[in-house]
């Protein structure tokens, strides 16, 4: 009926493509590592939080790829400058929050404050190993194998097109990236520590949503084998 179709939520929909395809993409020899699941999804909000913040074009840009930058209006998009459970349901820590208790979550299974998760970013950027991922508290073996700086570019075309629905609309775009992000943490609450999963995708977010993007004309610059 023609109201199901008004009623359909269209950034649900696009999300769910996108995860699907993300799926297919993290896949290797038949079995997919978690964390890169995780970890790539995060790394997507957090290119587009950095569209929808407008400091910058995270596409077009002069700052050399990786580099970090601050920036406030990032810090309100991820909660609304408020700790976890303040945070407002339409920021990403809100959406995502929301989505994991109605999930089966517990308020338990997440990280006691916000404000770790920011003092340990800032504590630890500038490490020239950490050059296209972010800080990371977790457990080394917890760690991704695809650097989050690449898996963002690499997907621009599939966000592109499955969030197609959704152009000229960016706190929706944002809205169904992060309900993605949620919804690979749910897929894998019986594989990895809830604790874990949950502090890896929000350090993601958080962390390259103050990270310099790759360009098509920096990547160039690596093809011909020059300096970024």
């Amino acid at each position: 009926m023609f109201w199901n179709k008004k009623n359909k939520d269209i950034a649900e929909e696009c999300s769910k493509l996108l995860y699907l395809w993300l799926s297919k993409a993290v896949t290797k020899n038949g079995r997919i590592h978690a964390e890169d699941l995780i970890s790539a999804a995060a790394a997507i909000a957090g290119e587009i939080s950095i569209e929808v913040a407008g400091d910058f074009n995270p596409r077009q840009h002069s700052f050399p790829p990786g580099q970090r930058v601050l920036s406030a209006k990032a810090n309100e998009l991820f909660s609304g400058d408020k700790d976890l459970i303040e945070a407002p349901p339409n920021s990403i820590v809100g959406i995502f929050r929301d989505r994991l208790l109605a999930g089966g979550f517990n308020r338990e299974d997440f990280p006691p404050s916000l404000k770790e998760i920011f003092t340990y970013f800032v504590a630890n950027i500038g490490k020239a190993e950490d050059w296209g991922k972010v800080p990371l508290s977790v457990p080394k073996d917890n760690y991704p194998f695809m650097m989050p700086l690449q898996v963002a570019y690499e997907s621009r075309a599939a966000v592109d097109k499955f969030f197609a629905p959704l152009a000229g609309d960016n706190k929706q775009k944002l809205r169904a990236a992060t309900l993605t992000l949620a919804k690979t943490v749910c897929e894998t609450r019986d594989v990895l520590d809830r604790r874990v999963a949950i502090t890896l995708a929000l350090e993601t977010v958080n962390g390259m949503s103050k990270t310099a993007p790759m360009t098509d004309a920096a990547m160039a610059k690596v093809k011909a084998g020059q300096k970024t």
